[in-house]
């Protein structure tokens, strides 16, 4: 046994002596590899950030659409949506605490409620009045509850700074 422990550690001996540790240009491309890992990771953590926005931005409508209908159940007479000169905005809804902040939007008169011959709710939210990244929101016009509640990110963001005026719900 003590012959076989001699042979290993000469063995190991003549490997410590071979071992020189990397190269300049092997130490350079392992840099340049976990330099392009890491662009690639922010890339595509960027997109999940994006798309995380954009939905946030959808919920925010969603979230003013419920608020209009509280405040269309709570209001009366020369207040309620489409009886209100001018329109009912989002600002109405946040000074009457239907909805307790609309920090999310560039002015809070860019939305603003109608009604069908129904009593139906439809919201109109100006271009470019909720923001996500770089991209602006297009135009609703006149979008009923269920068409909000269904909406997606190809009907309300506009593709960077340049794209469509009006969603089509």
């Amino acid at each position: 046994m003590e012959c076989t422990q001699k042979g290993e550690t000469k063995m190991l001996k003549n490997v410590m002596k071979d071992e020189r540790g990397l190269s300049l240009v092997e130490l350079l491309a392992v840099v340049v590899i976990m330099a392009i890992i890491a662009g690639i990771g922010a890339v595509a953590i960027s997109n999940v950030i994006q798309k995380n926005r954009e939905d946030a931005g959808i919920s925010n409508v969603q979230s003013l659409m419920s608020s209009a209908n509280l405040y269309q159940m709570s209001e009366t007479g020369d207040d309620a949506i489409g009886k209100k000169s001018p329109a009912v905005t989002a600002a109405d809804l946040e000074t009457k605490n239907y909805i307790t902040q609309i920090g999310f939007l560039k002015t809070g008169t860019d939305v603003t409620f109608h009604t069908t011959s129904k009593g139906n709710i439809l919201i109109t939210v100006a271009a470019d009045t909720l923001t996500a990244g770089s991209k602006g929101s297009k135009k609703l016009d006149h979008v009923n509850e269920k068409e909000v509640a269904e909406l997606t990110r190809d009907q309300l963001w506009k593709d960077g700074l340049t794209g469509a005026e009006t969603a089509a719900p």
